[in-house]
């Protein structure tokens, strides 16, 4: 009976370590400038289907810009690629100063960029150059 139990256990654990080892990781690099400031250099790691948080603090340490992404495979016009929804947030002093989001579809290992405005209008507001590959 301990046995037969072990093994089950066992081959569960084997089943989910290998749908977590299934899902896929990308390198992304990323440059995101947010109301016409420097733009931010991003280089992390993002599994696909999760959501990854990067956060910055300026020199002083009085704002933050939080950069989320969410990425996943995807395929557009028969080119593989990743298809990223970012976030970026600016915070002054913990006050919610900026947000804007844009989504993007990155063919693998070739760099895309993207302006976002505010309200429909192309004012700059937010640029995003991505360049991701899958791990």
């Amino acid at each position: 009976m301990k046995k037969s139990f072990f093994s089950v256990v066992a081959t569960a654990f084997l089943f989910s370590a290998q749908s977590f080892a299934a899902v896929p990781s990308y390198q992304v690099n990323m440059r995101v400038g947010l109301k016409g400031q420097a733009p931010l250099a991003i280089n992390t790691v993002a599994k696909s289907g999760k959501k990854t948080f990067i956060s910055e603090f300026s020199d002083d340490g009085q704002s933050e810009t939080l950069v989320e992404v969410f990425a996943k495979k995807s395929q557009v016009n028969r080119k593989e690629g990743i298809f990223m929804d970012v976030t970026v947030t600016k915070r002054v002093r913990g006050v919610k100063k900026a947000s804007e989001r844009a989504q993007i579809f990155a063919p693998e290992n070739q760099e895309m960029e993207v302006g976002v405005g505010a309200k429909g209008r192309m004012a700059g507001n937010m640029s995003l150059a991505v360049m991701a590959h899958q791990l």
